[in-house]
């Protein structure tokens, strides 16, 4: 991301997010962001740091909005929702990241919807990783189990076994109790570092010969 602001819009929530390097203070801030929704009712500023276990909200602060009757009261700071603004901002922060390419249906993933075995290797995990994370992204429908479940023919038991599997072998990032969504592991993150800089460095056909 750029050092300039970015808003993002979805739904009914405006997100202004910039990028912000680390200081004395706060070594690990990566951005600081502004949230409002589009009924004004408050307005919420804080700041994102990368921790051990991935990008978290390390400060929040809500004030009312023009809209806003009686202040800021417990009912108002439910209205904040944290883990979608975290989605948000961490898809500017980390776009290569975050902006996962449609889900393809491969043959590893054909062989096991029709009942045959494979071996849980990294190729496995690796789609496993994939396919949680797109799931899981901002914008994608709830149940992310059951629709990779759906995907691989197999018991939601499995797929969160599997996910489990993907998350301890580096292809998925640590899960965070209370926090909605999934961040990709090293080992996905270098996979798709690797496909950007082929796909940045790839000629089309077309343009082949021409001077």
């Amino acid at each position: 991301m750029a050092n300039e602001d970015v808003v993002t819009t979805q739904d009914d929530l405006i997100v202004r997010a910039s990028a912000a390097a680390g200081s004395a203070d706060a070594p690990d801030l990566v951005a600081t962001f502004e949230c409002e929704p589009a009924s004004a009712e408050w307005f919420a500023t804080g700041d994102v740091s990368r921790g051990p276990q991935g990008l978290v909200i390390s400060r929040l602060e809500v004030r009312w909005g023009p809209a806003s009757v009686g202040g800021i009261t417990g009912g108002t700071l439910q209205k904040v929702p944290v883990g979608r603004v975290l989605r948000l901002v961490r898809a500017e922060i980390d776009p290569v990241f975050t902006a996962p390419a449609p889900i393809a249906d491969l043959p590893i993933v054909r062989q096991i919807r029709e009942g045959g075995r494979v071996a849980l290797d990294d190729d496995l995990l690796r789609e496993v990783a994939y396919r949680y994370w797109f799931y899981t992204q901002p914008g994608q429908p709830p149940g992310a189990i059951k629709r990779m479940a759906a995907d691989f023919g197999r018991p939601d038991e499995t797929i969160r076994t599997w996910v489990a599997r993907a998350r301890k072998g580096g292809w998925l990032g640590p899960s965070v109790k209370g926090r909605s969504g999934a961040e990709a592991g090293p080992k996905l993150k270098r996979v798709l570092e690797m496909e950007a800089t082929l796909a940045a460095l790839s000629v089309p056909l077309s343009e082949e010969g021409q001077d």
